[in-house]
C-alpha cells in the first residue's frame, strides 16, 4: 500500500514532440508510476514543452545541429522557468545535447542510459546489442554510456547492426513508428533485428530508441530486451519522489 504520507515533491518538464508517439508512451507511463507509487488518482505534475518535430527534422536533414541544440536547450530554459526541477529529453537521439542541456539547467536531467547500464550490470552483460538510431548508434555517449561496466571498470562488448540492417531500424523508426503506422508493420522487422544479434553474441539487447518500446512485447524474444523508456520513467519516478536534489549526469 502507498504510504499517505508520500508525495511528490518536485516538478517534472518533459522536452517532448520527438515524436509525439513516444512522449505519449512516457506521459502514460509516467502517470502510472506516479498512481503505483502514491496510490489512485494521483498523476504527476509538471509540464511537456512540445517541438515540433518536422522541424527538428529538417534541421538535422541540412546538418544544422547547432539549431536543434538551439531549440533543445530553449525548451529545457523554458520549463526551468516555469517551475520544474527534474527535465526530460524524451528521445534517445536527443541525448546527443544532453550535455549541452544539462549544463545550461540548475535542474536534474536524468540520462535515459543511466537505467539501460544500471540493468547491464546487475545481469553482468559483456555482450549487449544495441538497436537505435544510425546517428543514435554511431554517437559517441552510447559507447561512453554502456561500453564499460560501472561497477568494476570492465568493458562490454556493443554489438550493432551492420549496413542494410541498419538502415532497415532507420526506415522502421522514422516511416513507421513516427507516423502512427500500424505497430504491426514493425514488429517483424524487430523481431528479424533482434535474432541478428542474438547470433552475434549479444546476451541482451537494449531499445535505445524510445519508439521501439511501441512494439513491446515481443513474443519469443531468446534474449532480456531493456525498455529504455521504462526505465528511464523508473529514475524519473524516483527523483520526483525525492526531497532533494540529486545532481544527475
Amino acid at each position: 500500500m502507498p504510504d499517505p504520507l508520500d508525495r511528490q515533491h518536485r516538478r517534472v518538464g518533459l522536452i517532448g514532440g520527438m515524436s509525439w508517439h513516444s512522449t505519449a508512451l512516457y506521459y502514460e507511463r509516467l502517470n502510472k508510476a506516479m498512481e503505483a507509487a502514491l496510490g489512485a488518482h494521483h498523476s504527476f505534475e509538471g509540464m511537456v514543452w512540445n517541438l515540433n518535430y518536422a522541424d527538428l527534422l529538417s534541421h538535422a536533414s541540412t546538418g544544422d545541429m547547432a539549431a536543434v541544440e538551439r531549440i533543445l536547450v530553449e525548451a529545457a530554459r523554458g520549463l526551468e522557468a516555469s517551475g520544474c526541477d527534474v527535465i526530460v529529453l524524451t528521445a534517445v537521439t536527443a541525448h546527443h545535447w544532453h550535455e549541452a542541456v544539462h549544463t545550461t539547467v540548475n535542474a536534474d536531467v536524468p540520462h535515459v542510459l543511466a537505467g539501460v547500464a544500471q540493468e547491464l550490470d546487475k545481469g553482468a552483460i559483456g555482450n549487449v546489442g544495441v538497436l537505435g538510431t544510425s546517428l543514435t548508434c554511431e554517437s559517441d555517449f552510447l559507447p561512453n554510456r554502456l561500453a564499460r561496466s560501472s561497477s568494476n571498470g570492465s568493458p562490454r562488448r556493443l554489438t550493432l547492426l551492420d549496413g542494410g540492417d541498419q538502415r532497415e531500424i532507420d526506415a522502421l523508426i522514422q516511416d513507421i513508428l513516427t507516423t502512427g503506422r500500424p505497430i504491426a508493420e514493425g514488429r517483424a522487422v524487430l523481431q528479424r533485428a533482434v535474432m541478428k544479434l542474438h547470433a552475434q553474441g549479444a546476451q541482451a539487447i537494449a531499445l535505445a530508441c524510445t519508439e521501439l518500446p511501441l512494439l513491446l512485447p515481443l513474443p519469443g524474444a531468446p534474449v532480456p530486451l531493456l525498455d529504455s523508456v521504462q526505465l528511464h520513467v523508473n529514475a524519473i519516478c524516483q527523483l520526483l519522489l525525492s526531497e532533494n536534489h540529486v545532481q544527475t549526469d
